[in-house]
């Protein structure tokens, strides 16, 4: 009998913390799409209550302001790029019979992202300029692929796909800087002299003229 009872309370609670998580999940994408679409400080708490269905009083239980939120967003983001980059895949991909296609095509899948629905990755881009605590947990993210991408430059090489003179994490280091300014100049500052598609396709020229053994 006590048993059954005690069983009978929690799952009412588990059934609660579940809503509780979905809630804040809701809150989390609603925030992104807001922020990617009319940028930081023009959207309002009231806003992605309104637009999640929830009172505010909801949204400020799970964050107590706007700063948690975006900061709280943030390491959600990242945890989501950073799993999708994980596993052997991300580095055969780049190590089978035709290297420069598989770096033009994540260029092109990147730059196809911002397209769509990065608004809020350059949103981030804007506000680490000025915020030290948007640029450090950013820092966190890229740090973590830039650690990935000098272990594939490294396979690479043991492989004797990529250049053998070449230091893995100076790879590393200069490869996700010219990806992530190339980026930044065109979606934040707005120069329009080149077209996505020529930039991708010099870039990919740049990336595989410094890395491969042999010209593809």
């Amino acid at each position: 009998m006590a048993a059954t009872a005690l069983l009978s309370i929690r799952a009412p609670r588990r059934r609660a913390q579940a809503r509780g998580v979905a809630t804040r999940q809701r809150l989390l994408q609603i925030a992104e799409r807001g922020f990617g679409q009319k940028g930081y400080e023009a959207t309002s708490m009231n806003e992605i209550a309104e637009a999640a269905a929830v009172g505010v009083g909801t949204l400020y239980h799970h964050f107590p302001d706007k700063r948690a939120l975006l900061l709280a967003l943030i390491d959600d983001w990242g945890d989501r790029e950073l799993e999708r980059d994980r596993g052997a895949a991300f580095f055969e991909r780049y190590l089978g019979a035709d290297p420069r296609a598989a770096v033009k095509a994540d260029l092109s899948a990147r730059a196809e992202q911002l397209r769509r629905g990065g608004n809020f990755q350059l949103v981030l881009m804007q506000l680490a300029e000025r915020d030290h605590d948007v640029r450090a947990r950013l820092d966190r993210i890229l740090q973590v692929r830039r650690e990935r991408l000098r272990e594939l430059v490294a396979l690479g090489q043991a492989r004797g796909v990529f250049r053998a003179g070449v230091d893995p994490l100076a790879a590393a280091f200069l490869i996700q800087n010219a990806i992530n300014v190339t980026a930044m100049e065109i979606c934040v500052h707005r120069h329009k002299e080149l077209t996505v598609e020529v930039l991708i396709a010099e870039l990919t020229d740049m990336i595989c003229r410094y890395m491969l053994e042999e010209p593809q």
